[in-house]
């Protein structure tokens, strides 16, 4: 395996990016808690009735004491979760935005420091560190097309060009 030389170009900072919610958060899990509280209340309570042990003096207003929170708490924590995942959904997009962004940059800046121009449309270079390098087509300054493999490496890009991963070389900077 070829040395890797340490390019001039560092890797944006990224924040982390958000995780998607696979699980409900604390509050609906809370109300969810409540709800089935009182769901299991308001059974206990009809089969007393039913079977003639209630000691409710109005079953009906009992009934609906316990059964209109249990129904407003569910439709609460639906909507919370709708909100929560909601709310992380639009985190994510503006962390994707953020990451578009600073690809971007990064292109610029290395096809300027390395005389390169990628030819893939749309262009893709990690901007988050990965043990694992991107393959791109490109065209060198001297108009020759090839495959380049851009890694990050300890907050830098790497650059190296070849058929293979295995048999590319480092790619010199042409830039100071």
């Amino acid at each position: 395996m070829i040395s890797v030389l340490r390019g001039r170009v560092p890797v944006p900072d990224l924040p982390p990016r958000p995780e998607q919610i696979e699980f409900a958060q604390l509050p609906v899990l809370v109300m969810g808690g409540l709800a089935a509280a009182l769901i299991i209340v308001f059974t206990w309570h009809v089969c007393a009735v039913i079977i003639g042990r209630s000691r409710s003096q109005n079953a009906f207003r009992t009934a609906i004491l316990l059964g209109a929170p249990a129904i407003a708490l569910v439709i609460a924590a639906g909507i919370t979760d709708t909100v929560q995942r909601h709310l992380r959904g639009q985190q994510i997009d503006r962390w994707s935005d953020l990451e578009y962004d600073a690809m971007t940059d990064s292109i610029a800046v290395l096809e300027d420091s390395y005389g390169i121009t990628l030819t893939q449309n749309p262009p893709f270079v990690p901007v988050v560190p990965r043990e694992w390098p991107s393959e791109q087509p490109v065209t060198l300054a001297d108009g020759s097309p090839t495959t380049c493999w851009f890694a990050t490496t300890d907050g830098f890009y790497t650059v190296r060009c070849g058929d293979t991963e295995d048999t590319a070389t480092p790619l010199e900077p042409v830039a100071p």
